[in-house]
């Protein structure tokens, strides 16, 4: 009876043995261990990257999740393989993993997402995020992105590719994302368009040329902004229709911003014709065009318009327009000091820093940044600090590395932005 007993006893003993390693097979058991290794930070990425080729899609979700956790260069390079997983969720959150690396915040920490909840993980794209100016992904990194894009398991993940490529400012894959604009899908088509007006050039808005007569709304505004923004002159006669008959006001004037920009001679007569415009924004937009035409018979009624100006928009368009013309002088009243201190409002501050941006291409303009920068307040440092990170040249480190020391946090924060910016241009 006792060796029956003992018998049992072995026979019980080694199927609960079997069954406690049956366990550790379980995919909530591989996922919690996932868990605590991402919190042993990069050094252990080699273990977890032993679980990408899991064939439970829960575990090797978890495991590009714990990747990205994890951090460092290391786990970017686990993530290129997790790119060309068969499962779009995974091919997805590994896209946008590679772009937390270089973006921090990209995919939202935190508990951990359901597979069905991935779009609550990844930052919209909406937000419009982007690498700083200072930051270059590797070109391993895009490809892998690249891959997704072409090879992608299915339409979601091609679509976070190509929204990510964008993202990255990759300018070596906009041939791969041309073909989206002919695709008749809008989220795909807008995703390019991104990519093309912050990676693209002057050929690049080319390819977008025959979309500035698109029935959606927003895919046309895309499209004429990058023709203005890469002076498209071959578009000017499409704009000059678009402007001539939109279908609205916002795409009339979406129409003549770009051909302001473009900044044509042959446009002059449109712009002359619209600087007394109804509509305040023609009347910013017109004065904008005659300021890079460079028309120096149009001066004077430049400066009786913007004595007279009430609307805030068209006199920010009168101001660019007169500090084109060359009025730098610093007065109280003065073109360039009203450009200037509007960095103080929250309402106007981004058009401010747009002109002073394209103004500060010019030495002499930033010589009176320098001059300003002494007495302005905390908005007009930041705003100062963006607009050096764009456009600073070498002369210009001095005024950054002051920033970049200000006893303001925000405007701290911002020169070291700049400085950086500055430092990846002229090392």
């Amino acid at each position: 009876m006792s060796k029956l007993n003992l018998l049992a006893k072995i026979a019980f003993s080694v199927l609960l043995t079997l069954g406690q390693l049956g366990g550790q097979d379980r995919p909530k058991d591989k996922i919690k261990n996932l868990e605590a290794l991402a919190k042993q930070g990069k050094g252990a990425v080699p273990s977890i990257a032993a679980y990408q080729r899991d064939p439970d899609l829960s575990v090797r979700y978890a495991t590009v999740e714990a990747l990205i956790d994890a951090g460092g260069v290391e786990s970017v390079d686990a993530l290129r393989v997790s790119c060309q997983d068969g499962a779009a969720e995974v091919q997805r959150l590994a896209v946008a993993g590679i772009v937390n690396f270089y973006r921090p915040g990209y995919v939202r920490k935190g508990v951990r997402a359901r597979i069905t909840a991935i779009n609550e993980k990844i930052t919209g794209s909406s937000n419009e995020p982007l690498l700083d100016p200072y930051v270059t992904a590797r070109a391993e990194d895009i490809e892998a992105v690249r891959g997704v894009l072409l090879k992608g398991s299915n339409r979601a993940a091609k679509l976070q590719a190509a929204q990510a490529l964008g993202t990255m400012r990759a300018k070596s894959a906009l041939p791969d994302l041309y073909p989206l604009l002919q695709s008749k899908d809008d989220p795909m088509m807008l995703a390019a368009l991104r990519a093309i007006e912050v990676a693209g050039d002057k050929a690049a808005a080319a390819e977008t040329q025959f979309l500035l007569r698109d029935l959606n709304d927003r895919i046309q505004a895309r499209a004429i902004s990058i023709n203005g923004i890469f002076r498209n002159e071959a578009a000017l006669p499409d704009l000059a229709e678009v402007f001539a008959r939109g279908r609205s006001p916002q795409s009339r004037a979406a129409a003549l911003e770009a051909i302001a920009m473009i900044g044509s001679a042959e446009s002059m007569g449109l712009f002359e014709q619209n600087l007394e415009n109804r509509d305040d924004r023609l009347r910013g937009y017109a004065a904008e065009g005659v300021g890079r035409v460079g028309n120096p018979n149009s001066k004077a009624k430049l400066e009786e318009l913007f004595k007279a100006e009430s609307s805030q928009r068209a006199r920010l368009g009168q101001a660019f327009a007169l500090v084109r013309f060359g009025q730098l002088d610093g007065g109280e009243f003065s073109p360039m000091t009203y450009l200037f201190n509007t960095l103080n409002s929250a309402a106007w501050n981004g058009f401010a820093e747009g002109y002073l941006r394209e103004l500060a291409r010019e030495d002499r303009v930033r010589a009176v940044f320098k001059e300003k920068a002494p007495t302005a307040t905390r908005s007009e440092k930041i705003g100062l600090a963006r607009i050096l990170a764009a456009e600073g040249q070498a002369s210009d480190r001095e005024l950054v590395d002051a920033l970049a020391h200000d006893r303001e946090a925000a405007v701290a924060e911002e020169g070291i932005k700049a400085a950086r910016a500055l430092g990846a241009r002229f090392p």
